[in-house]
């Protein structure tokens, strides 16, 4: 490969790497930026529970089953507390809304998606589910009703109604909103990739490794070729 081919090969490479800014719709409108930390259990356990008194209304999470719960050593959740969730659903099952797909057709029109990857399929991940979520606000315009209304979906008008309305806006109630979207954005994030916090825990190794690594291979190269002229 010629050296002008390779830098543009290179410099396409570095722009791809590089975090961007992401718009939620066609207007660009930036996202919020969503405080999470998969690390954090008190923050996963508080987002567990909105995924299942709020979400789970309408929305599923059918990859993640009441039984996986209790594998995950970031939530630490009992066997008690999992069947407190579960109720008479099996433990083997996923996570399933007992509102059913017809109702849902009837109510809003369409079937609301399953969350179980929602962070991984939308562009800005957490800060998409965040930004939605504290998002809903009056139309300007008075085209769209009242809890339909969301300025960081594509259209700005949602067929899902605002679930965390019933917090309201003053201050104190503003700040639970908040504090609630980014629980359940930590939570979904969180099963969007269970094994994350174990894959980047042995990375920080595998790096240490291959440092190492480097340094016997450059000192070996030196020994081989030391008696070589060049």
């Amino acid at each position: 490969m010629k050296l002008k081919q390779f830098l543009t090969v290179a410099s396409i490479a570095v722009a791809l790497s590089l975090p961007v800014a992401a718009s939620a719709n066609e207007g660009g409108v930036a996202l919020k930026h969503a405080e999470i930390d998969v690390t954090d259990q008190a923050q996963l356990r508080r987002g567990l529970t909105v995924f299942t008194d709020v979400c789970m209304g309408c929305h599923s999470a059918k990859y993640v089953t009441y039984k996986g719960l209790m594998d995950y050593p970031e939530l630490a959740l009992s066997r008690e507390e999992v069947d407190d969730l579960r109720g008479d659903k099996p433990l083997a099952s996923g996570m399933i809304t007992d509102l059913s797909p017809a109702d849902a057709e009837v109510s809003y029109g369409k079937v609301p998606p399953d969350l179980s990857l929602i962070v991984n399929a939308r562009r800005g991940g957490a800060n998409y589910v965040y930004s939605i979520l504290t998002g809903f606000e009056h139309d300007p315009s008075g085209k769209v009703p009242d809890g339909n209304f969301n300025e960081y979906f594509p259209g700005n008008r949602i067929a899902m109604p605002d679930p965390l309305s019933w917090l309201g806006h003053d201050e104190d109630e503003t700040k639970e909103l908040e504090e609630q979207a980014h629980d359940v954005a930590a939570f979904l994030t969180f099963i969007g990739d269970p094994h994350q916090n174990q894959r980047h825990a042995i990375g920080k190794y595998v790096m240490i490794f291959l440092l190492l690594l480097t340094i016997i291979l450059y000192l070996l190269k030196k020994e081989v070729w030391k008696d070589v002229k060049h």
